[in-house]
């Protein structure tokens, strides 16, 4: 959930094919999504994502299709590698690609706004961060998020970690939800990744269950 200030090297491509999914007590929602990630310009990535969605509620069967896709733009603004500090945005807007009537999207687009901050210490990386989500669907609520993430690597081979997360009413009629997640970045091979993440919710339970993302991350 918690994002890194880092963007893609200039010129270069990350792509990511991963499936994600969150059990709750309403049911089960998630998506198979293909994203890239494009060194645009200096100190600046161009994001996409066409996620595949789909979703289980209790009384109403199972829904698949095509998911509210992405369009964001990381801006680092601030980088002392001497120091171990960078910092970035990240505005990415969420387009209203699914159908919301069949619980595959949110109806309007949304406009996600954050600051993500880092500190590098040895084997050791600190991310965290705030964003504000601009969502004017209709019984949805802007909401305000805040993670904080911690890191230990183990040479190039692997990275362990955790995060704590926070997220404010994200509808009328919601509340406030916290979670954690544990992850692990493997390198399979050069150039080759696999990331894996399982958590769930410690506040507002109900809405987090379980959850999950893993994904095979390609660096070209």
């Amino acid at each position: 959930m918690t994002d890194d200030p880092q963007p893609v090297d200039r010129f270069h491509t990350e792509v990511n094919l991963s499936a994600q999914g969150t059990r709750a007590d309403q049911g089960r929602a998630g998506a198979l999504s293909a994203d890239v990630n494009y060194g645009c310009a200096a100190e600046t990535q161009c994001h996409i994502a066409i996620p595949l969605a789909f979703s289980s509620a209790s009384g109403a069967g199972s829904q698949a299709g095509l998911g509210d896709a992405e369009l964001g733009v990381k801006y680092r603004f601030l980088n002392r590698p001497e120091e171990g500090w960078m910092a970035a945005i990240y505005p990415t807007a969420f387009l209203p690609t699914g159908d919301a009537a069949r619980g595959l999207g949110n109806g309007r687009a949304q406009l996600l706004l954050p600051l993500w901050v880092q500190k590098t210490s040895g084997a050791w990386t600190w991310d965290a961060g705030v964003g504000y989500l601009v969502n004017r669907a209709a019984t949805a609520r802007s909401s305000w998020y805040f993670g904080a993430l911690v890191q230990r690597s183990f040479g190039d081979a692997l990275s362990l970690g955790g995060e704590i997360f926070h997220r404010s009413p994200m509808a009328s009629d919601a509340p406030s939800t916290s979670g954690f997640n544990v992850g692990a970045t493997i390198k399979l091979t050069e150039g080759r990744n696999l990331l894996i993440s399982v958590g769930r919710g410690i506040q507002g339970v109900a809405a987090n269950r379980f959850s999950f993302y893993t994904a095979c991350q390609l660096e070209l």
